[in-house]
């Protein structure tokens, strides 16, 4: 484990030293909730630094710093084990973000409150419910991990947009397919960005979204 941490901070160099305290705490908690909650499986639960919480803090470097004030609200789509907003609400907690995590199964949305709870992150609240039954709120900025394929995060989602609301979502192999059946409904503009770690693993990036029909 001590290997791996060695290995997160060697890629995350610009991470304050408390920030991978605060981390490591998480890390920790999470593992020992994980058979109570059933965050990760048990062949990545070696692999919580690099698979998880350093793919998560990739969407840092796509945050635009020239825009943080205290409107840039994220939302996180089907936040599971809190990946990954609760890594960037600890790396950004004092640079004015709010993220509202949404986790439709209850026993997750616990262990989401009391990861919060014992992290004092005052910068994050847990929905528990289904984003498509989200009302009256619009977002900056939408994530996403792991949860569905773009048409299907687009249609349950496009009511909480705004007309700059970006999406920075986690997607794998399939994102070229993906991509293809989403322009079939929706136009948008897109970066797709790899992950240098992991082959087939990317964080694609999409504004100007608009229903074509």
């Amino acid at each position: 484990m001590a290997n791996e941490l060695d290995d997160f901070i060697k890629y995350n160099q610009d991470v304050s030293r408390e920030t991978i305290e605060k981390l490591s705490v998480f890390q920790s908690f999470l593992l020992e909730q994980n058979q109570k909650f059933n965050l990760v499986s048990k062949n990545e639960t070696n692999k919580i630094w690099i698979r998880h919480i350093h793919d998560s803090l990739r969407i840092l470097s796509l945050l635009d710093s020239k825009n943080i004030n205290i409107n840039n609200n994220i939302l996180d789509i089907g936040s599971g084990g809190g990946f990954p907003a609760i890594p960037l609400a600890i790396a950004t907690r004092d640079l004015g973000f709010k993220y509202t995590l949404c986790e439709s199964i209850t026993k997750k949305s616990n262990f989401l409150n009391l990861a919060i709870d014992m992290l004092q992150l005052s910068n994050i609240e847990v929905i528990n419910d289904r984003v498509e039954n989200i009302k009256n709120v619009k977002f900056d900025i939408i994530t996403c991990r792991a949860v569905s394929k773009l048409t299907k995060i687009f249609t349950y989602s496009h009511h909480l947009t705004k007309q700059n609301t970006i999406f920075l979502l986690h997607k794998g192999i399939n994102i070229i397919e993906e991509i293809s059946d989403a322009n079939k409904h929706w136009f948008f503009d897109y970066e797709l960005i790899k992950n240098d770690l992991e082959e087939g693993s990317f964080i694609i990036k999409i504004n100007n979204l608009k229903k074509t029909n």
